[in-house]
């Protein structure tokens, strides 16, 4: 007949499966918190992404026409918007009679949105142009700026834009919607990244000095 285990040898025993049980549950903990790190990562990543390919898409498909410079293909404000006269693969409005639109992409600093809305008819011109409701594009933005590059002569048209963008990520944005009262705060010490895209337009115009 086998010996019972005494007291102290199973207090011993539980006291040993007890470490290796709490060993086990903080490596899960800490494998949860890197896995859900980096898909807090990758949605932030194509959240700037989606943003990024829109913009650059109206800026590389915008409208030049070098036989009349009275006309303003892009317009900006550096940290607050940019509007361009684009070339849609189809109309925006059936009632148009070209797929050349007005395109403007702005920065909502209160509700740290970026947004995009479109001509309700053909635009060559932006600054006679007029643009319908503003559409959400990417939440969770702190910062953007818009900083074109012009060759010689007339600032009618860049060679190249420089696109910037500061995003949160969606953890941020989940404790902003709870409490919108603390927004400040919590963007203070918010996990932000930031973007750039750089935009070649090449419509013959001088090319910048850099």
């Amino acid at each position: 007949m086998r010996k019972p285990f005494t007291l102290v040898e199973v207090l011993i025993a539980m006291s040993v499966l007890s470490v290796f049980l709490l060993g086990l549950m903080q490596f899960y903990s800490s494998t949860e918190t890197v896995l859900s790190s980096g898909v807090e990562r990758t949605e932030m990543f194509e959240r700037a992404r989606i943003a990024m390919d829109m913009m650059a898409n109206d800026l590389t498909c915008i409208y030049y026409s070098q036989t009349d410079d009275d006309l303003t293909p892009f317009e900006y404000s550096e940290n607050s918007y940019f509007q361009v006269s684009t070339i849609r693969p189809e109309k925006l409005n059936t009632e148009a009679k070209t797929n050349i639109v007005g395109a403007k992409y702005s920065w909502n600093t209160s509700k740290q949105t970026l947004v995009y809305s479109y001509s309700d008819k053909d635009t060559f011109d932006v600054k006679s142009a007029t643009f319908g409701n503003d559409t959400e594009l990417v939440e969770g933005v702190t910062d953007f700026s818009v900083k074109p590059y012009y060759g010689n002569g007339k600032k009618i048209l860049p060679s190249l834009v420089v696109i910037r963008m500061e995003l949160v990520d969606s953890k941020t944005l989940r404790r902003i919607q709870a409490n919108a009262s603390a927004k400040e705060a919590i963007l203070k010490n918010a996990n932000k990244r930031e973007f750039r895209r750089m935009v070649v337009i090449d419509r013959g115009q001088p090319k910048p000095k850099l």
